[in-house]
């Protein structure tokens, strides 16, 4: 039976994993400074290790085939996620704001053909912000005047993976010679700024150290225009109006980061959109997360207490955020195509 001082540290993790997801500015920070019944989406994260043929890797998640049934309880607005099974949520809308099904084709701009039924929005008006699922492809769409933000100037649309059982949660460096790693095929067809609006993608991580219930994000740079040399190795905190005021240990995903590396067939980090699927891998090794976090140790004396040793971290969350930041007078438009994403603990 978990103690209440448990139940509490999991209430809290996931709550930051809830905002935290959906609300990441760290690429505007560093540039600029439902329950149903039991279907497929319910049976992607895995409550223990278990073998993965490929490179002998321990699968933690796998995309789930998107039917016609699961799609209303896939595709959520601002609403807490009641189970650990995988959504595309939208954030920063409005919490009262419902989803209503779209019959005009976002394919135009993601590049992904899906059948009637499998698009979701905020209008049924074409063009408008839109996110499609099917089988194990997501298509996101995001129009910053169609709607406007909620709160603020961003708007993060993010295919997700929640922990909220921390006793399930992964502990991924706990044995020798394993590297986390997040896979996924991407494409971004459609990115269009007007005035001081930004477009761009990360993969992001939440770890939880245990020990001193810190938690705080690793997120790698995938896509964004303004550059790479825009995003080293950076320790920002996630502080915009709706963010979490967690640490963010953030990289572009190249050769050069000390705290994330690409996997071997991976594509690096691009800023010019692309038409064509690109896979994409992030790894982290142990010593990696090491010098992420002796880093943020020293960059916010005040997590002196954070622990050091990977070891000691849970993976509680992880997401895709492909985000707009708009600020009144401007425009952000991003289109974008994910399939089969992965999260598996391999070998080096």
């Amino acid at each position: 039976m978990k103690t209440a001082s448990a139940k509490k540290t999991m209430r809290v993790v996931a709550m930051f994993a809830l905002r935290g997801c959906l609300f990441l500015a760290v690429p505007l920070l560093i540039a600029k400074a439902f329950e149903q019944a039991p279907s497929a989406i319910s049976e992607t994260i895995m409550s223990s290790a278990q073998g993965d043929d490929e490179l002998n890797s321990i699968r933690l998640f796998r995309q789930p085939d998107i039917t016609a049934r699961d799609v209303d309880a896939c595709v959520i607005g601002e609403v807490q996620p009641q189970s650990e099974r995988f959504y595309v949520r939208l954030g920063n809308y409005g919490k009262a704001t419902p989803l209503v099904p779209q019959a005009w084709d976002a394919g135009r701009f993601t590049g992904l053909q899906v059948p009637a039924g499998f698009q979701r929005g905020l209008s049924p008006a074409a063009d408008t912000t839109a996110v499609q699922v099917h089988g194990r492809e997501v298509g996101i769409w995001i129009d910053s005047d169609l709607p406007r933000p909620s709160t603020g100037a961003l708007l993060p649309i993010t295919p997700a993976s929640w922990w909220l059982d921390m006793s399930r949660a992964p502990v991924p460096f706990k044995e020798a010679n394993r590297q986390l790693s997040m896979s996924f095929d991407l494409r971004v067809p459609t990115s269009v700024r007007e005035g001081k609006a930004e477009v761009y993608i990360t993969a992001n991580f939440l770890f939880h150290d245990a020990r001193s219930r810190q938690s705080l994000w690793l997120a790698a740079t995938l896509f964004d225009p303004r550059g790479e040399a825009s995003f080293p190795d950076t320790v920002h905190v996630d502080d915009w109006e709706g963010g979490t005021q967690l640490p963010i240990l953030f990289s572009a995903l190249n050769a050069k980061s000390r705290w994330l590396h690409p996997g071997p067939d991976s594509t690096l980090f691009t800023d010019q959109p692309f038409t064509d699927y690109r896979r994409i891998e992030v790894r982290v090794a142990a010593a990696e997360l090491r010098a992420a976090l002796v880093a943020m140790r020293k960059a916010m004396p005040r997590l002196a207490t954070a622990s050091e040793d990977p070891r000691d971290y849970q993976l509680v969350h992880f997401n895709i955020n492909p985000e707009v930041f708009a600020p009144a007078g401007s425009r952000g438009r991003l289109g974008v195509s994910i399939r089969d994403v992965r999260v598996q603990l391999v070998a080096p």
